[in-house]
């Protein structure tokens, strides 16, 4: 079978998931598909990162985003930017610590590490407390004008006049943690 003429205009509605297992694309079970076919199946997905994984990665992946793209309404949504691979820019770190020591979020950073609490313990979020920086994403991504500022004034930082603090880059939760524990460091 030729995948790329076969799965061209592949989309999410294409895909079976029935109880958090692939079973089919298109008409195709998944036992029937190749590595190639996997591959092709992806790049037409918009899912990146499968390139040089094996067949059970790809269907994970597979699941994973579509499980995320269920969640969060966007099974139909073709440009979505939370799965792109993004680069951290000049205004991130700041537009980071600006959002982790507003009023809203100060508070759960000075509880990060502590022990969970029965809520995050019953939606898995607990590791890497996930459910404060899957907040902070959000917070991050949306326009504010508390966030889209810089609110120091030290002669150091008066001097980034030329970083344009507004623009958003679309980072998830844990691009954002990785962010923060470099800053920390």
């Amino acid at each position: 079978m030729d995948a790329n003429n076969v799965f061209a205009d592949l989309t999410w509605d294409d895909v079976v998931i029935e109880h958090g297992v692939l079973k089919s694309i298109r008409e195709f079970p998944v036992n029937e598909l190749k590595h190639k076919d996997l591959c092709t199946v992806c790049s037409h997905l918009n899912i990146k990162g499968v390139k040089n994984t094996s067949k059970e990665s790809m269907l994970e992946k597979l699941v994973s985003v579509y499980k995320l793209k269920e969640w969060y309404g966007r099974l139909n949504n073709d440009s979505d930017p939370f799965l792109t691979l993004t680069r951290k820019e000049t205004q991130c770190p700041y537009r980071l610590l600006n959002i982790l020591f507003s009023y809203m979020f100060c508070e759960g950073l000075a509880q990060l590490g502590n022990v969970a609490d029965r809520f995050e313990l019953d939606t898995s979020k607990a590791s890497n407390n996930q459910l404060f920086w899957e907040g902070l994403q959000e917070a991050f991504t949306s326009t504010s004008e508390l966030i889209d500022n810089l609110h120091f004034d030290d002669e150091v930082l008066s001097e980034l006049h030329h970083i344009n603090f507004k623009r958003i880059v679309y980072h998830d939760w844990k691009k954002l943690l990785v962010i923060w524990k470099n800053l920390n460091r």
